[in-house]
């Protein structure tokens, strides 16, 4: 009986430190709202990105509802290996949100605890996560201070969140019209290193092979500093595809956690047009407080073309997330924009709101 017992306890320690050295998570969102914008036709800038001009009710999502999975294996000796992969969707249709349709991230990944991480495949560009880390809304929903604004006329968006499509062309909004082709918050063919953390400060280089694709070779990296109340991070993104060489993106961001609120400070300067001659800037204020049993968030944004069908707008957002648990919050967010168009006319100020409920598992 002894003997059995002591089996059955070594028996269970092992398989104990299998599973501890092998894990897969699924996991996901879901999201919808009922949304309501004011945009006027021939309007400068679409606060509701892909929504019918006129005053109109829609069901849309804030966040891109998602399937994901991600794994990690322990290799021994400091080595680890990660994967990860991610679909898009809309729960109102059920159709796919994205082509292709892993498109998300797609990537597989080899870790050393002291040397770094090198991955390959489809993921975020180093810069982008500056400029995601700087939106309190996450680049998120009518209020969203990020998607095409913070990149300065650079990045041709994935769909933004809220928009249908099909076919993975971008929805042609006044504004999406006017973003040249070229950078993206992701990139495919992609090879990157990341670097242990070193006393919160860390570093991410990568490059995609443009493999006779319209997306060009992108090359980029970022500096982040992360520990106690403080971030910083700088980053740096180009574009080569022997057309129009010279497209990119430098963007720099500021956080200071008091506690009670944190405000943030983002910076971008951009190349964008024909071989990178034109010129954009982008400021961004924003900040986030804890309040009740939620989050508030406010952010204001002010972007100039140097070139283009307008010579800028500015932008306000205002949200509140109420958390119903850690996995289901409900929300209302609001955004409200202007733009001037190149021959000096101010555009008519076109409004949002929307309220939605969102859950993550």
């Amino acid at each position: 009986m002894k003997k059995s017992l002591l089996a059955l306890a070594v028996l269970g320690a092992f398989a104990g430190t299998a599973s501890a050295q092998s894990s897969v998570t699924i996991y996901g969102v879901l999201d919808m709202s009922i949304a309501k914008a004011n945009q006027k036709a021939g309007t400068a800038y679409a606060v509701n990105p892909g929504a019918p001009a006129g005053d109109v009710w829609t069901m849309q999502q804030s966040t891109t509802s998602r399937l994901g999975f991600r794994g990690n294996e322990d290799l021994g000796g400091g080595l680890s290996a990660q994967f990860q992969i991610e679909h898009r969707f809309n729960p109102d249709t059920g159709a796919q949100n994205q082509t292709p349709f892993w498109n998300g991230r797609s990537y597989v990944q080899l870790s050393s605890a002291a040397a770094g991480a090198v991955y390959l495949g489809r993921e975020y560009t180093p810069a982008f996560w500056v400029q995601l880390k700087s939106d309190p809304f996450g680049n998120d929903g009518v209020g969203q201070t990020g998607v095409g604004i913070n990149w300065a006329g650079y990045m041709t968006p994935d769909f933004p969140s809220g928009v249908t499509g099909t076919g993975g062309t971008p929805p042609t909004s006044p504004v999406q019209a006017a973003w040249p082709a070229g950078g993206s918050a992701r990139s495919s063919n992609t090879i990157g290193y990341k670097t242990p953390s070193l006393g919160g400060l860390t570093a991410n280089v990568a490059v995609s092979l443009s493999e006779a694709t319209q997306q060009g070779r992108n090359t980029g990296f970022n500096v982040e500093y992360a520990a106690g109340p403080i971030y910083a991070g700088l980053g740096f993104e180009k574009i080569n595809d022997g057309a129009s060489d010279g497209r990119g993106v430098t963007n720099f961001a500021l956080h200071y956690n008091l506690g009670f609120v944190k405000p943030m400070f983002y910076y971008a300067k951009s190349k964008s047009g024909a071989l990178g001659a034109d010129d954009n800037k982008v400021y961004l204020l924003s900040a986030s407080a804890p309040l009740g049993n939620g989050l508030l968030k406010v952010g204001f944004s002010k972007i100039s073309f140097e070139n283009g069908a307008e010579t800028g707008h500015k932008k306000i957002g205002l949200g509140y997330n109420y958390n119903l648990s850690k996995r289901t919050n409900l929300y209302a967010d609001f955004g409200s924009a202007t733009g001037r168009a190149a021959n000096g006319t101010k555009g008519e100020r076109s409004t949002a709101y929307a309220f939605g409920l969102r859950h993550t598992f």
